[in-house]
């Protein structure tokens, strides 16, 4: 996900600073102890108590965002990431007090210090978000960058960033219209249409896909990841004489690393090769140990030949290496359930509806595995959530209908079977659970 990283953009504020604190010194050394001189320091006192509360308040906190900012732009990420912690747990509170203030009570400084607290909110949390993000944890990242936007729509790349973010955690569908707002923005940029198209490639949108992989192709074919989202879109979309072409030039273009191996490796799965997508992806942790989704992908493989006890070994060496792949969480998760591990994919189910809260199928699994232990009302929350999320599922609406039949709630579980059984008739139904790619 380096690439991820170097795109996110920052920005900061320099608050203007008021000369009012030099006044009253100077006027005093000019006038003397002479009643025009106490005059002028008396009016000179007037106009400190009326400047100097909201000054004082802007100037600390300008000061220490300053300091977090340099100690950003040097590299100490960890120091950095404390200050502007105290920083926005302090603002925080200087914008509440502030807030609660009654309507009729406040001037019109009032307003520009809250302005000012929130500004310094935004940035502070946007520098949280770059920090996250440069040490790969983008679920931390997506949140901060949310925080920016919901304080400062206009923040700059408020949208874009946000987006990165979420795309950098696997959340694709959420993704989706930060991107797609930061791409209003800036319909020319050739680097926010990679992305949008990449996106639409991961939730199945191929067509918009294509359109917008194909405009970012010229400026941004040094990215593997474009001709490869690209190659699958045309593939998916039954263009196949233009796929093998894309493909063959990521062939041409590609200098052998762990990368390169994990592409081709998913490739070979796409057309059913899987001896092929395996040497791949071994030669890919041969490479780099750590090489992002070789084992994920490795574990896929063993899934779908029924080698549930090595996909679970693959699925737990792709989250040792990178513990915030909720696609492996889940699979792991999948693995356990089927070798009858319930108390151990339990939390890891749990884990994956905190990090993605718009993903059915972790809903479904968690729901039905609490319904089987008994946590009934546990169980409805989730399979409600399952079903309004993904409402054409009909093994969805059966577990649900039995949580509620078990909950005595004999009409809405009446409701969900006739549910399940109109679905049925368009549909296959009931895997034991869903082995799906997340969203």
């Amino acid at each position: 996900m380096g690439s991820s990283r170097s795109c996110l953009c920052y920005c900061f504020f320099l608050v203007d600073e008021d000369t009012v604190f030099g006044l009253m010194p100077t006027l005093y050394r000019k006038s003397g102890p002479s009643t025009l001189g106490i005059i002028g320091l008396l009016s000179c006192l007037a106009l400190f108590a009326l400047f100097a509360p909201p000054l004082t308040c802007q100037e600390q906190p300008k000061s220490s965002h300053d300091a977090a900012r340099k100690l950003f732009e040097s590299g100490k990420d960890s120091e950095a990431a404390s200050a502007f912690r105290v920083l926005v747990a302090d603002t925080e509170k200087q914008r509440l007090a502030l807030s609660k203030r009654p309507p009729a009570e406040r001037s019109g400084r009032d307003a520009e210090l809250l302005d000012f607290y929130t500004k310094i909110l935004a940035s502070s949390h946007n520098f949280l978000g770059l920090i996250a993000a440069r040490h790969e944890k983008f679920a931390e990242a997506a949140r901060e960058f949310g925080k920016v936007r919901a304080l400062q729509p206009g923040f700059p790349d408020a949208d874009f960033n946000h987006g990165l973010a979420l795309f950098g955690a696997q959340r694709f569908a959420e993704a989706v219209s930060p991107l797609e707002r930061a791409l209003s923005l800036a319909p020319a940029s050739s680097r926010i249409k990679k992305y949008v198209g990449l996106t639409y490639a991961e939730i199945g949108r191929y067509e918009d896909a294509a359109k917008l992989l194909e405009e970012a192709r010229p400026s941004q074919s040094d990215d593997p990841r474009v001709l490869l989202s690209l190659g699958k879109s045309l593939a998916r979309l039954n263009r196949i004489e233009e796929s093998r072409q894309v493909f063959e030039e990521l062939l041409t273009s590609q200098s052998e690393s762990a990368e390169s191996h994990v592409m081709w490796g998913q490739i070979f799965a796409a057309q059913s090769q899987p001896r092929e997508a395996e040497t791949e992806f071994r030669r890919a942790l041969e490479l780099d140990p750590k090489a992002p989704s070789a084992h994920f992908f490795l574990g896929m493989l063993s899934l779908s030949t029924g080698h549930l006890d090595t996909a679970k070994e693959e699925f737990a060496a792709e989250l040792a290496s990178h513990p915030e792949d909720s696609r492996a969480k889940y699979h792991l998760a999948f693995a356990m359930l089927s070798l009858q591990e319930p108390k151990d994919a339990i939390p890891l189910l749990k884990q994956v509806v905190a990090e993605q809260p718009g993903y059915a199928p972790a809903h479904y699994s968690l729901g039905k595995i609490l319904l089987q232990q008994g946590s009934i009302l546990e169980s409805i929350a989730h399979l409600e959530t399952a079903t309004r999320l993904d409402p054409s599922k009909a093994y969805s609406h059966y577990q649900l209908a039995r949580a509620y039949q078990r909950a005595g709630r004999a009409a809405d579980s009446e409701k969900e079977f006739k549910i399940t059984h109109e679905l049925e008739r368009r549909q296959d139904s009931d895997p034991a659970h869903t082995r799906e790619e997340m969203p």
